[in-house]
């Protein structure tokens, strides 16, 4: 702003830093992302993303992958994913909080680019940078990384990499439903009152 610019709205905002985007309002990142013809998402994903339902961590770490020169094509967001992993947890996917990245730059992600060198090494690796609440706490693939916290070496990760994020208001959403069952509507407005 020191130039008269400002790097949020209008013209200025044509080409915001990696870190002017992960400022951003979620509106903001929903248009940016769609609009974004270096990240490409699946159909169902789209509507997913339109809808509101996809967390503003998953929708900025997209923005940022691709302002970093490596363009994400996601393969499952909440749309289309089952309710469990495959260990029989809840997935992330289901709270909008979970991205697949399927393939980047158009190279496919299989256990032939997976190692030292890789492009899924070089994703990995970028996605270390993030911090603070925009720091995953799983990044999934065949890899991990020491001194990582956050890498999980998984075999039926071969043809993509997870990155997902604790929801922000609770992990219990079977509590949720819970109070959802017992609260009736008119219960509700007297609760908000």
């Amino acid at each position: 702003r020191a130039k008269g610019k400002n790097p949020f709205f209008g013209a200025d905002a044509a080409d915001p830093s990696i870190g002017q985007l992960l400022l951003l309002s979620k509106e903001q990142l929903i248009r940016r992302v769609l609009a974004d013809p270096r990240i490409e998402v699946y159909g169902c994903g789209t509507g997913d993303i339109r809808s509101g339902q996809i967390d503003r961590r998953v929708l900025a770490t997209m923005l940022y992958l691709a302002t970093s020169g490596l363009k994400p094509t996601i393969t499952s967001l909440k749309c289309g994913h089952g309710t469990y992993t495959a260990s029989g947890n809840v997935s992330e996917h289901t709270t909008g909080t979970a991205m697949d990245i399927g393939a980047i730059n158009g190279i496919v992600i299989t256990p032939a680019t997976q190692g030292p060198g890789s492009i899924t090494d070089l994703t990995i690796q970028r996605l270390l940078k993030l911090q603070g609440t925009m720091k995953p706490h799983q990044i999934i693939s065949l890899m991990t990384f020491e001194g990582a916290d956050n890498t999980i070496s998984m075999g039926d990760h071969d043809d993509h990499i997870h990155v997902g994020w604790r929801p922000l208001y609770g992990e219990n959403r079977e509590a949720a439903k819970q109070i959802d069952a017992v609260l009736k509507p008119e219960q509700w407005i007297k609760l908000i009152d």
